[in-house]
């Protein structure tokens, strides 16, 4: 260490005793490439510090320095919470201080208590391990971090500056300039440089010299002799310090450089060819002194593409043929005929050379000479082999051929190839039938040649397949629907004529009869007809190209599967049976049009947006699912409900939901009624059995739809609304004659709107609706039994029904009052919510359930006293208010006590009340 900094560690430690540290116990901390940390105990504040440090981190921004790279030292001072320490005197030195030193050596921290310092190497030789320390004042403490790393000595050296080339010749000799730096790259001036050569192939002029201001040094370097040829490593040398440096540069040696330029020739064997007499194409390549050259390689091209090369690129031979590359010359196909250019081009010697031969391309003429089969007439589905014979095809020529064919274009036959490329004079492929035959007697087959147009035919008889089987294709629809009904009531039937291999045969005759009838279903116009024995003048139809025959099936009055049968005329015992065609009814029928809702009670009195949904399940008067998409409309006097929503088939049934959120209008009484209606027809008893009504049969007579809205099933005019629909009917409603056919309060209807006779085919609405009851958030529990209960009771008058003559005293629980009972006993409530109906219009509260999924909890804070609830909670869905039931129990000498009952509604909000309770004590006043 040296004596400024053996005083800068003085001064530094000092300056900590100063400030309170010292003699308290040092922080350690482990060490590790690159980072320390350091703790200790904590006392009065330090250096004008804002807080007492607690902890010192180190961190070395690299392992391994050199004078030429320092590294930056980083200490971070931190109180006992974390929070950083500023204006901290941190003091920094090294373990062996020859090596490495910090500066500055003591540094104040930031306010982020972040202090650092510059870590360099003392001198450049300088090499080995050391440590790094950090120290600081912690109250009547002192705190060290350490960190390690390496010193790394530097190095001179001797770099290139330039080298003019890297092949040297007598007549081109390169300049080589180098420059020599220090350990700490500086240039390194007045040093001596030596060239020398590893092979001795090259000289240098000079051979030694010394650096100028720039440490640089320059010499030429040529070929020692006329004879000094092949690679050489030149070597720059100079000492610095005691320290010998070199560098290296290879280098390629040659005797002497061209003294011209080289050459190329080109030449060809013909100056005309044809695909029956090609050229040979020979380029000769040449050095300066006129020897050839072997080893080069030569790119030959063709500029109009009437010929082509046998290949692209060739290579220059060695003797005999020393410098030639060859390769031939053809037309690109049979017809190519003009004038064209060839072209060879080589890079060599640094020099690009190209020539170019013109030539003369003649085309041979290609005929077509026969075109056969070798099986005729080919059978239904049989494979043949074509033979095509031709003149003028050769490997050097070869014709491109298009294979044309009648049955191919229908996709009904194959041919493979049926594009290809002869190169010689006789070619075969395969055809296969794929039921050709079916269609037509026999197939045009023709090859093309494609440059020239020149072709020859071929007709290939083909058997005709036979009849194997008709087969049931589709009904379109599936379904139909009651003739009258306005929905889809006609289906096309289609059957499909098939021979043994299974693919649809044209031009059959099929016999085509209606097996079911039921109702009055008809096939083109037909009723039923017989099949054994068959019709006399049954309906036909011919199967189209594609092997299949459709009749149209209108639907009667009556749901029914329908069948219907098809055979071949010539063969009468090919036949088969239609499935899958059925008549449903399709319209919603009332007594089938079912409405269900998600909740019955839900806390929207006071709360909007709050959801619930309502289902529709429609079926016809047989019960089967109306089509998907039939509409169906939602009305209501309170909230808001989807308008229109149309049926889905779900898992084979049809049905719609409808969104319902709560929001304003909101009747008094907190419930509101929805109604859902549809086109239908009314419901009716089929006594007979036909599916049809008829007179006589007791019907359900439908008015006009109304929306209820104290939901008891009579229209009253003053306050339910009428739904105005283009069905509007003013005649009286005929009485239901069942039982099964009463309307209620989920079908309104308006008396006196009907026409007294069954309606049906989408004549009549359809309807169903609900009640739904906006629950208070509040409560307002109600005693149940008054049995225990003493006379400071409180009576309210609440509606108990739809009409408000529907009047019941109960007793409210107000909190505060005395249950006298036994040791065990049961409180019995009735969980209403708080209606508040309406004084000024004369509405008492409507007596409602609270919200669904209410909680009811109890608890007592009275030792010796036990509470739980018996039944009751959650709350559930229902339009008429639940009980509650809360079982208490004594422990003696206990007796008295006081019990809550909370009531906690969907959105969170609580109503409390209390009850004192008294065991083994005779009430005084019982409550009335």
């Amino acid at each position: 260490m040296t004596m400024l900094q053996r005083l800068i560690s003085i001064l530094t430690l000092l300056t900590l005793a100063a400030c309170g540290g010292g003699g308290g116990s040092s922080g350690t901390s482990p060490l590790g490439p690159g980072s320390g940390t350091g703790t200790g105990g904590t006392g009065g504040s330090s250096g004008g510090a804002t807080s007492v440090p607690s902890t010192v981190k180190l961190v070395l921004s690299g392992t391994e320095i050199s004078k030429a790279a320092p590294a930056t030292l980083t200490a971070t001072i931190t109180d006992s919470s974390g929070a950083p320490v500023g204006n901290a005197v941190v003091g920094f030195t090294t373990t062996r201080g020859t090596l490495a030193t910090p500066a500055p050596a003591s540094v104040l921290t930031n306010a982020q208590g972040i202090a650092t310092t510059t870590l360099s190497s003392t001198l450049p030789s300088a090499t080995g391990a050391d440590e790094a320390i950090v120290t600081v004042g912690a109250g009547t403490t002192t705190l060290t971090a350490r960190v390690g790393f390496t010193v790394k000595a530097e190095q001179p050296e001797v770099r290139r500056v330039s080298l003019s080339s890297s092949i040297i010749t007598s007549t081109s000799p390169a300049t080589y300039t180098i420059k020599v730096v220090d350990a700490v790259g500086a240039a390194v001036a007045n040093t001596i440089v030596n060239f020398t050569s590893s092979n001795n192939l090259v000289t240098f002029t000079p051979v030694s010299q010394v650096t100028n201001s720039q440490g640089e040094a320059t010499t030429i370097a040529s070929p020692r002799s006329s004879a000094s040829n092949g690679a050489d490593a030149m070597r720059a040398t100079a000492v610095v310090g005691g320290i010998t440096v070199f560098r290296d540069e290879v280098v390629q040696v040659a005797s002497s450089g061209p003294t011209g330029t080289p050459t190329l020739d080109l030449t060809l064997s013909t100056q005309s060819i044809s695909s029956a007499s090609p050229a040979t194409v020979t380029a000769t390549l040449r050095d300066a002194q006129g020897n050839g050259v072997a080893g080069q390689v030569v790119t030959f091209s063709v500029a109009r593409g009437l010929a082509t090369t046998n290949i692209g690129t060739a290579l220059t031979q060695a003797a005999p043929n020393l410098g030639k590359a060859v390769v031939v010359l053809s037309p690109t196909n049979a017809s190519s005929a003009g004038a064209d250019d060839v072209t060879a081009s080589v890079n060599y010697a640094g020099v690009a050379l190209s020539r170019s031969q013109g030539f003369q391309v003649q085309a041979t003429p290609v005929t077509l000479t026969g075109l056969d089969a070798g099986t005729s007439p080919l059978s239904a589905y049989g494979q043949t082999t074509l033979t095509l014979t031709l003149s003028g095809a050769s490997v050097t020529s070869p014709v491109n051929i298009t294979m044309i064919s009648s049955c191919v274009a229908l996709g009904k036959a194959t041919l493979s190839p049926s594009n290809f490329t002869a190169t010689t004079n006789v070619v075969t492929f395969q055809y296969r039938d794929n039921g050709c035959g079916a269609v037509q007697a026999s197939d045009q087959v023709q090859a093309l040649v494609t440059s020239t147009g020149v072709s020859r035919s071929l007709t290939l008889p083909i058997t005709t397949p036979t009849e194997s089987s008709i087969a049931f294709r589709s009904a379109t629809p599936e379904q139909i629907f009651l003739r009258g009904s306005g929905l889809t009531e006609t289906s096309n039937v289609t059957f499909e004529v098939r021979d043994a291999a299974g693919n649809p045969l044209p031009n059959r005759v099929v016999e085509v009869r209606l097996v079911t009838g039921s109702g009055g279903v008809t096939m083109e116009g037909r009723g039923v007809e017989s099949i054994n024995p068959p019709s006399a003048t049954p309906y036909t139809q011919t199967s189209n190209a594609l092997g299949q025959v459709s009749v149209r099936i209108n639907s009667g009055s009556q749901p029914t599967p329908v069948r219907v049968h098809a055979r071949l005329q010539a063969t009468p015992t090919i036949a088969t049976v239609s499935s899958n065609l059925s008549v449903a009814v399709g319209l919603p029928s009332q007594l089938n049009f079912s409405m269900s809702q998600g909740t019955r009670n839900i806390e929207g009195y006071n709360i909007d947006g709050t959801p619930n949904t309502y289902q529709i399940i429609a079926a016809d008067r047989s019960g089967n699912p109306v089509p998907a998409g039939t509409s169906i409309n939602f009305v209501t006097e309170g909230g808001q409900i989807e308008a229109i929503k149309q049926t889905q088939i779900v898992a084979g049934i049809a049905r719609t939901t409808a969104n319902f959120v709560s929001s304003e209008p909101r009747p008094i009484d907190g419930r509101v009624t929805i109604t859902a209606y549809a086109l239908g027809e009314e419901s009716f008893i089929d006594l007979n059995g036909n599916n049809t009504y008829d007179l006589s049969e007791p019907f359900q007579d439908l008015g006009n739809v109304f929306k209820d809205r104290n939901f008891d099933g009579v229209f009253d005019a003053s306050v339910d609304e009428f739904v105005p629909l283009a069905i509007n009917n003013t005649s009286s409603c005929a009485t239901p004659g069942s039982d099964l056919l009463l309307l209620d309060a989920s079908i309104p209807s308006v008396p006196g709107r009907c026409d007294g006779l069954w309606s049906g085919a989408g004549q009549v609405y359809v309807r169903r609706a609900a009640e739904t009851v906006l629950s208070t958030s509040a409560a307002r529990p109600l005693w149940a039994s008054t049995q225990g209960l003493d006379s400071s009771c409180q009576k309210i008058a609440m509606q108990v029904g739809p009409n408000p003559n529907q009047i019941a005293q109960f007793t409210r629980v107000s909190g505060g009052e005395t249950w006298y009972g036994g040791l065990s006993d049961t409180l019995n409530f009735i969980a209403a919510d708080a209606n508040p109906g309406s004084l000024a219009l004369g509405l008492l509260p409507r007596l409602n359930p609270m919200a669904a999924g209410t909680r009811i909890s109890a608890s007592t804070p009275t030792a010796g006293l036990a509470v739980t609830v018996g039944g009751g909670t959650p709350v559930a869905s229902t339009s008429e208010a639940t009980g509650i039931s809360i079982a208490y129990s004594f422990t003696p000498p206990q007796s008295a006590g006081v019990i809550f009952v909370t009531f906690t509604s969907p959105s969170g909000l609580g109503t409390t009340v209390s009850v004192n309770v008294v065991a083994g004590t005779a009430r005084p006043n019982a409550c009335p």
